[in-house]
């Protein structure tokens, strides 16, 4: 996730996102680690695809940002 500690963005924030957004449930969402100016999320992988289809064009607290699966 391109927004991070600098933007004001929480891990509940993003976690509330998931769940409501990306269709996720508690047990689908593992460790989020949130940076200065970034975040990652472990999701379970059999559902990635699906997070990404639906949460395309979605803000986050009302920014635009880059959602994209670390390599």
């Amino acid at each position: 996730i391109g927004k991070g500690k600098k933007e004001k963005l929480s891990r509940m924030d993003i976690a509330g996102f998931l769940y409501k957004k990306g269709n996720l449930t508690r047990e689908d969402v593992g460790a989020i680690d949130v940076k200065e100016h970034y975040a990652f999320v472990a999701v379970r992988r059999a559902k990635v695809k699906q997070l990404l289809n639906l949460i395309q064009g979605e803000k986050i607290k009302g920014m635009k940002t880059i959602i994209e699966e670390a390599k």
